[in-house]
């Protein structure tokens, strides 16, 4: 039997490096099907604490591979010595990736003993399988994490599989990925024990085959429905999207309250915008992406942002089409000024020319730690000035939905969502049960660098909108702005790093409330009582055959 080692197994190291392969940007979907079993194997064999340290490691290797741009976040944003930023991707790594593998080892170990005892027979095998795959998805569920990189994402471009978020979300695409996972390594288990596949090998390749027929076979279904759904839809609207790119340091100038980067941030937008002015037949509506209004929204601090402000406000009466773009907002709130991270939505007033139009805002309530809030502190916490760029911003109320007019005085209901946001299934249902008919996502991705990061937002966002089975618009300052349709396809984007316009059509149809939304984000919570009666068989049928071994 292995020893308790500190250092992680080359078996460890396998699995975090075919996870990380699997996930965006590398996107080698299929090699998720076997990336948990040299893992499984290992921690099958080790003793108590060895197989929570490996499972530690595990968590730990794959938030390295996977978020290393969680270290140029920190550099770009909050401007720390790289040192300091490699030492924050290790505490991320360690808490925020997967932290309920370290549980999830100690009961593939307990479950693989006592299968173990029961004498690894073809049922037992399968009810250990099971077991396995339910206590991963409710401890994921009830073990708390900053950011979900579940394994499910990895079938992000799988048009049919990925059908089944509307079930139960990405949990679901999950216990999908690591049933199929230990079914693969009892079967290695068996035939490297035994050299030959017999009835146990032949069951268990039947049932992965199983599996992957049952989620085929609902996409199979969904998706063609879905697709009708939206090409025979009598209603559409046509969005302009704007994406700047405007560089990291630009965008700390003009915060800092340097005026000429503020001009150079507020026009790098007004002037692609200016290309849609008088427009036949026009826009019906025009998206900035998070941030893009240099800074507080209709509260100036001095001449020249009043100057910039007049100019905004002048093209967007010449515009006289709907325009959403990120801002700042700030209130008093107990005699302290509070500051938000926000979306707002003008609708012009198509009646009266040149009149001011209805103002809607949404403040982001979903905020990101170590960006924008710092946890267990408040805004009022003595470390705040020692961390002058870390935002400190106020929660919004949560989930609301925009009514906006369109100039064919059509009203479409918009669910906003800024950027990390996004990773809420939670926050998408909610808009979704609102009345939402669009989800509009807005960010700004260039703090986390060129790489990776941009890739891994967008296949986030693909899930959203499957679960939802709403389309999607994101706007994104470097990039990747895109159009997302209900089935989770990516039918127009931007390129990286590029400044460019969009314009897309965007089909609008009434479809069923799925699953997620009904019940929000339930699947990961209803799966404990299932694992653990499941955990329960296991137990009693190893105890069975325990006996009748004292007993012969």
């Amino acid at each position: 039997m292995p020893s308790l080692r500190g250092a992680p197994e080359w078996r460890t190291v396998a699995s975090a490096l075919l996870i990380a392969a699997s996930l965006p940007p590398w996107n080698l979907g299929f090699l998720v099907w076997v990336a948990l079993v040299p893992w499984l194997s290992l921690v099958a064999r080790l003793p108590r604490g060895g197989a929570a340290l490996q499972g530690c490691w595990l968590a730990f290797g794959m938030g390295v591979l996977v978020a290393p741009w969680v270290a140029v976040a920190v550099h770009e944003f909050l401007g720390l010595a790289w040192p300091l930023c490699v030492l924050v991707l290790a505490l991320f790594a360690a808490t925020c990736a997967q932290p309920h593998w370290i549980l999830w080892a100690l009961v593939v170990r307990w479950g693989a003993r006592r299968a173990a005892d029961a004498g690894s027979g073809v049922a037992t095998s399968l009810l250990l399988c099971a077991a396995l795959a339910f206590a991963d998805a409710s401890l994921g569920a009830f073990v708390p994490r900053w950011l979900d990189v579940g394994l499910g994402y990895a079938l992000h471009g799988a048009a049919h599989l990925r059908q089944i978020a509307d079930l139960g979300g990405v949990a679901l695409l999950t216990l999908l990925v690591v049933w199929v996972n230990t079914l693969i390594w009892q079967l290695w288990e068996h035939t490297r024990r035994e050299r030959q596949l017999g009835a146990f090998g032949w069951i268990h390749a039947g049932a992965i085959l199983a599996l992957w027929a049952l989620a085929f076979g609902y996409g199979a279904i969904r998706k063609p429905a879905i697709e009708a759904a939206y090409a025979a839809a009598d209603r559409s609207i046509r969005v302009g999207v704007v994406q700047g790119n405007v560089p990291n340091a630009v965008r700390l100038e003009w915060a800092r309250g340097d005026d000429r980067a503020a001009e150079k941030q507020l026009s790098a937008y007004m002037l692609p915008t200016e290309e849609w002015i008088g427009r036949e037949p026009p826009l019906d509506l025009v998206v900035w992406p998070e941030a893009t209004f240099p800074g507080i929204f209709g509260q100036p601090a001095s001449a020249a942002q009043r100057g910039r402000a007049n100019k905004f406000d002048r093209q967007v009466l010449r515009l006289d089409v709907p325009i959403a773009f990120g801002a700042y907002d700030r209130e008093e709130e107990e005699g302290e000024p509070v500051l938000y991270n926000a979306l707002f939505a003008i609708t012009p007033r198509y009646d009266r020319s040149g009149a001011q139009g209805l103002v809607q805002r949404y403040r982001k309530h979903d905020l990101l730690a170590f960006a924008e809030t710092l946890p267990g502190f408040s805004r009022t916490s003595p470390l705040r000035p020692y961390l002058p760029r870390l935002g400190f911003f106020g929660h919004g109320r949560g989930a609301q939905v925009f009514d906006v007019e369109t100039p064919r005085r059509e009203r479409v209901r918009i669910a906003p969502a800024i950027c990390s946001e996004s990773l809420s299934a939670a926050h998408a249902a909610a808009g979704a049960r609102l009345g939402a008919e669009l989800i509009l996502n807005v960010g700004s991705d260039g703090w986390f660098g060129a790489y990776g990061e941009p890739e891994f937002h967008l296949a986030i966002a693909t899930l959203r909108s499957v679960e939802t089975r709403l389309p999607q618009v994101r706007a994104a300052n470097t990039g990747i702005s895109a159009l997302i349709f209900p089935d989770g396809a990516v039918v127009e984007r931007s390129e990286l790093a590029v400044a460019t316009t969009l314009e897309l059509a965007v089909p609008l149809a009434h479809l069923p409330e799925t699953r997620l939304v009904r019940w929000g984000d339930w699947f990961g919570r209803a799966s404990l009582p299932v694992a653990v009666l499941l955990l329960l068989a296991v137990y009693r049928v190893g105890a069975l055959q325990s006996h009748r071994d004292l007993t012969d």
